[in-house]
């Protein structure tokens, strides 16, 4: 377990161009103070997740549960987010790089502005057998697509809640 920790980018951990393989692990409470990736920043690296819970982080910009600039690689799989916020970008993940969710959770995330879910800016995003539920933010609850590559296969979003009207589900 990985929490109650706080730094301006990566509250629970920052993988600089490294490679992390994390299994089996909960990364909870943890802050990005006036900056990203409140559970966690992947700087460029190879981040691979599985079976772990990112649950109740926060980041001050973006990527409260998770930020992955435009050169990482995150791969996620058997994975619950939920229950984190961001105040500008992506309240569960903040994506830029190459991001693959196989049969995770994305739930009861919470960003002001764009992807309560999911914000993708200039990423890849491919998504199999996952569902994105009960997010919030003013564009894109569930997911914020924004000059971005975005393929779903045989996923659910539902539930999610865009407060200004436009993609509750998905904004592309």
């Amino acid at each position: 377990t990985i929490t109650g920790n706080k730094a301006t980018y990566g509250g629970g951990i920052y993988n600089n161009v490294g490679t992390l393989t994390l299994t089996n692990s909960t990364i909870t409470g943890n802050t990005a103070n006036n900056g990203y990736g409140g559970g966690i920043y992947n700087s460029g690296g190879t981040l691979t997740l599985t079976n772990n819970t990112i649950t109740g982080n926060k980041a001050d910009l973006g990527g409260g549960g998770i930020f992955n600039n435009y050169l990482g690689t995150l791969t996620l799989t058997n994975n619950t987010i939920t229950g984190n916020t961001a105040n500008l970008y992506g309240g569960g993940i903040d994506n830029g790089g190459t991001l693959t969710l196989t049969n995770s959770t994305i739930s009861d995330n919470t960003a002001n502005l764009y992807g309560g879910g999911i914000f993708n800016y200039l990423g890849t995003l491919t998504l199999t057998n996952n569902t994105i539920t009960g997010n919030k933010a003013t564009y894109g609850g569930g997911i914020y697509n924004n000059v971005g590559t975005l393929t779903l296969t045989n996923s659910t979003i539902t539930g999610n809640t865009a407060n200004n009207g436009y993609g509750g589900g998905i904004y592309n």
